[in-house]
């Protein structure tokens, strides 16, 4: 009897071993094979609109067979405008996107016109509402798979791209990316500016508009005013010229520095217990909207920061160097010349700190003059700035640098 029951010990480890523990396929590289179905929609003529972008476009795949088991597969989609996946449709235009949601289930995989229209917009490198095209055109897709373990990490070795389908006419009939940095009409107004009501009404002294006025950020409905400064207990609201979408006062609660905070729609004015110097993040639509103040630190100005600004210009050297400002995190060189050529801003010893050019669809950005240009840490030399005089302000917020080059009137 004991030596049966062994015997059968050991059968069943045997079995455990070699059919309830099988083991993973993996390969070298990424390798191409025919997993995704023909989509339903594929002769289909797709509008995509600000009205139907809920809506899905419908998508299903067989999983991978060398996995060698029913493994969770992480599924994203890639969407281009070749069917070769490495044309651009446009010069400097990315060759393709990678959505950024992952689908689990292979029935299911089910990316909104939303994304898609995104999508769209970044491969035609379309920047404002003028360059929206009117006309359909085809679509391609396909999928990333990946194995993925229990934390959602693609786990090496597991990736596979499949076939490739195509939508024969789809057309995005709107302005599917938010652009960074361009004016909403949404304005701090108070008694620190006289409610804006020369500048918005009669047209006059548009410059200061710029100091208090919402800019787009990367994110939908979501405004920053970079830098103001507002006194205590002086009396404002956030509105539009007209008063009326949006008109925000005062929440349920006071404002606390640093923590979002509801507002009111058309509701009694906000006043601030202690002065403020910082940026305002503003969110929301309709009649839902929160703020947060972020109040910088203050500092001694006018002192060395050991930054410097480090071209062709000065033959790669450190003798423009940014002075502290009256606030933490924000540094400034109150004039410089850069006739030509390339530049860096960076420590003496090019380890410390070396922020370089921004990158955006794997090609670096050139600066532009009076517009917030983020910067990269250990980034190539930046270009763009040839001919300029003027300002150069640094700022540091949550981790990131950004330079602003705001040229002599």
């Amino acid at each position: 009897m004991f030596a049966a029951m062994v015997a059968a010990l050991g059968f069943s480890a045997c079995n455990e071993t070699w059919d309830d523990n099988p083991v993973l396929g993996t390969h070298e590289g990424d390798v191409v094979k025919n997993f995704l179905n023909e989509p339903e929609m594929a002769n289909m003529a797709v509008l995509i609109t600000e009205e139907n972008n809920s809506e899905a476009f419908h998508l299903t795949c067989s999983q991978p067979e060398e996995y060698g088991y029913a493994a969770s597969v992480a599924y994203q989609v890639e969407v281009a405008l070749n069917s070769d996946f490495t044309t651009p449709a446009v010069e400097g235009a990315p060759e393709s996107v990678l959505l950024g949601t992952s689908f689990y289930d292979c029935a299911e995989i089910n990316p909104t016109r939303r994304a898609i229209a995104e999508a769209m917009c970044k491969l035609l490198d379309i920047k404002d509402q003028a360059q929206v095209p009117t006309d359909y055109m085809p679509l391609y897709m396909r999928l990333r798979a990946n194995v993925v373990n229990e934390s959602g990490t693609p786990v090496p070795g597991t990736a596979f791209t499949s076939n490739v389908v195509s939508f024969k006419s789809v057309s995005c009939g709107y302005l599917a990316v938010v652009i960074p940095g361009q004016p909403t009409g949404i304005y701090v107004r108070g008694d620190m500016n006289g409610w804006l009501n020369d500048q918005l009404n009669d047209g006059n002294n548009l410059e200061i508009l710029s100091n208090y006025e919402f800019l787009t950020t990367t994110e939908s409905n979501v405004y920053e005013l970079e830098y103001i400064e507002i006194e205590a207990n002086v009396a404002f609201k956030i509105a539009d010229k007209g008063w009326g979408a949006p008109n925000l006062g005062i929440g349920n609660n006071p404002i606390e520095f640093g923590k979002k905070c509801e507002l009111g729609w058309n509701t009694d004015n906000i006043t601030l217990n202690s002065a403020f110097k910082g940026s305002v993040t503003l969110s929301g639509s309709d009649k839902k909207w929160t703020v947060v103040f972020d109040a910088l630190e203050p500092d001694t100005p006018g002192q060395p920061s050991g930054i410097y600004m480090r071209g062709d210009f000065n033959n790669w050297g450190t003798d423009t160097e940014f002075l502290t400002t009256d606030v933490k995190g924000v540094w400034e060189i109150a004039s410089v010349t850069i006739p030509n050529g390339l530049f860096k801003l960076a420590t003496s010893d090019w380890s410390t700190l070396d922020l370089g050019a921004h990158k955006a669809d794997g090609a670096d950005v050139a600066i532009v003059p009076g517009e917030k240009y983020a910067l990269d840490k250990g980034g190539s030399n930046i270009s763009g700035a040839d001919g300029f005089s003027g300002k150069a302000t640094l700022r540091l917020k949550a981790g990131n640098y950004t330079l602003l080059l705001e040229p002599n009137k």
